[in-house]
Parts: C-alpha cells; sequence; structure tokens
C-alpha cells in the first residue's frame, strides 16, 4: 500500500532534518506548484489558523502538492470533533494543532483523529473517528477499509503546539500522550505572551525550547519550531529540532520585492 500523502512521519522517524514552508496570505495552487516544482521543501505548512482557507481549497492545495510528492501540514486549531475529521478528509499528511494547553486536548484530538482498528499493528494508536471510506484520504473508496484505517493511523502526523507558558508546564503530559508524535514549539507566540513581542532569539524563548526539546527525548519523540534567519535557524537545529520553518509566502514576497527594488534604488 503506498501513502496518499509522503509520510512525514517516515522521514522524522528516521531522524531526517526536514524544512518546512508555509502558506498563508499566498495559499493558491499555483504557489504550492512553484515552491513543490523547486524540490526545496519537502512539507508545506498550510496555516488554517490565521487564514480564512475553505476545506475545499485546502483539498487542491493538497493535490497540486502531490504532483511534487510533498506533504501538506494544516495548522488550525482543534477545538472539536467535526473541524478535526473535515481537515484530515482532504488528504492532509499531518496536522498542527494550534494553542494545546493540556494532555486532555490532546487525548481528545488523538481520539477524533485516529480510527478503531480492531487489529492494530505493533504502537498503532487507535481512536473514534467517525468513517468515511469515500473521500479524498481514502482515495475515493479505491483503498481497502483495513489499508485506509491504518494508512490514517500510522502515516499521518500529529503535532500539538506549545505556544504558551501554561503549555510549557504541561509539555511533559501533551507529549506523552499515546498518538501525539511531535510537538511544534511556536516562538512568536510565546515571545508575545512573555512580553518579549517579536524576539524570537530572547534568552527565556530560547530556554523554553530546551525544556521541549528535553521532554521530546525523554518520551522518543521529535520536535520542530521556526528558523527565522541563518543564525536563528543553526540554533534550533543545534538544540535538536528537525522539522524547521525558515518563513513562507510574506517572506519571500518582501524579500523578492525589496531584492528587485535595489535594480533602481540609489545607494545611500
Amino acid at each position: 500500500m503506498s501513502s496518499l500523502s509522503p509520510s512525514l512521519l517516515d522521514r522524522m522517524r528516521a531522524g531526517q532534518v526536514e524544512h518546512a514552508y508555509v502558506c498563508g496570505n499566498h495559499a493558491t495552487p499555483r504557489h504550492v506548484d512553484f515552491i513543490g516544482s523547486t524540490g526545496l521543501f519537502p512539507t508545506i505548512w498550510i496555516d488554517l489558523e490565521h487564514f480564512d482557507i475553505p476545506t475545499e481549497t485546502l483539498a487542491i492545495l493538497g493535490m497540486a502538492a502531490r504532483i511534487h510528492r510533498v506533504t501538506t501540514l494544516a495548522r488550525f486549531k482543534a477545538r472539536d470533533y467535526e473541524r478535526v475529521q473535515q481537515v484530515l478528509e482532504t488528504g492532509v499528511g499531518g496536522i498542527m494543532c494550534a494553542m494545546v494547553e493540556s494532555a486532555e486536548e490532546a487525548r481528545n484530538i488523538v481520539r477524533w483523529a485516529k480510527f478503531n482498528n480492531p487489529a492494530p499493528g505493533p504502537g498503532e494508536v487507535t481512536g473514534f473517528r467517525g468513517w468515511n471510506g469515500g473521500g479524498i484520504d481514502a482515495r475515493y473508496g479505491t483503498l481497502t477499509g483495513t489499508d485506509y484505517v491504518r494508512q490514517q493511523n500510522t502515516e499521518v502526523a500529529i503535532l500539538c503546539q506549545i505556544e504558551t507558558e501554561e503549555s510549557l508546564a504541561q509539555v511533559d503530559a501533551i507529549i506523552g500522550t499515546p498518538g501525539v508524535d511531535a510537538i511544534f514549539f511556536g516562538p512568536g507566540d510565546f515571545a508575545h505572551r512573555i512580553g518579549a513581542l517579536g524576539q524570537l532569539s530572547h534568552p527565556k524563548v530560547f530556554e523554553a525550547m530546551r525544556v521541549v526539546a528535553e521532554a521530546c527525548r525523554r518520551h522518543g519523540k521529535w520536535w520542530g519550531t521556526l528558523g527565522i534567519g541563518r543564525e536563528h535557524y543553526l540554533k534550533v537545529k543545534s538544540l535538536g529540532a528537525q522539522l524547521i520553518c525558515p518563513g513562507g509566502d510574506v517572506r519571500v514576497m518582501l524579500n523578492g520585492v525589496r531584492e528587485l527594488a535595489k535594480t533602481f534604488q540609489e545607494p545611500t
């Protein structure tokens, strides 16, 4: 059986460091196709938390990504079963759940995201997700029920975001929840919450990353975060981050426009 989406989990379990590109303002099929065609980013993170991207559009973005064997990772606030279900049925390769603050929240997300499997494989975590064997994630009914359940339960990543001091205090319980694959640390929100707005390299932000890294090591799991600029990227990589996002559509557009303007701007 081959996956609908390439498995981010397989690459993380192999110990790879992977780079993700984020799309929000410019989350269009052409943009996803362009980034995929560069071959530079195996994962494209689609930001549903800050942008109103309908599930139908998310499904089309996923189709554009899969042409290039790129995984889509959807970031959103997993408030209820229906939202988790609808995002997963677009065929994404993973979900990044914003502002998770307790093990109870993490357990609910896993329960909503995983199918019951009467014969689970080694290490397979199960849940009570509702059945729809005719959607994109089931290849419109062409996967057998067994293959569909196994693929969704074992190849679709579940990441919980740690973004506040309250959630950091619960990081062991959150990452220790069976079925949670990883933590994605949000340095922007964390810095904002501690009164260091925009200071992604603030000592307290890096200390929080160390806490996350140590918790993930204790539980044999992986973690990711932003790596903005070369120095910041190397620092988070040295702490053990495996999934690192150096930016995305807005950063590329802004840097590109500034570079273009050098054509006509006089040196100062």
